[in-house]
């Protein structure tokens, strides 16, 4: 599950920007991307924080 979660962050640095720049206004991808990173970020934020130690990994 730990192997899991770190993957996650890799995947999806990758697959977020990509997926944001298939929009056809390249403004609106790149806001796409930057809105949907962030977003990202705080759910794996309080992940670290709240369920990764319910799960029992220190």
């Amino acid at each position: 599950m730990a192997k899991l979660i770190l993957m996650s962050v890799l995947i999806l640095t990758v697959a977020l920007p990509a997926k944001a720049a298939r929009d056809p206004n390249p403004m609106r991808g790149l806001k796409k991307a930057i809105l949907w990173v962030i977003l990202f970020n705080a759910a794996y934020t309080y992940g670290v924080i709240v369920w990764v130690p319910r799960l029992g990994f220190h």
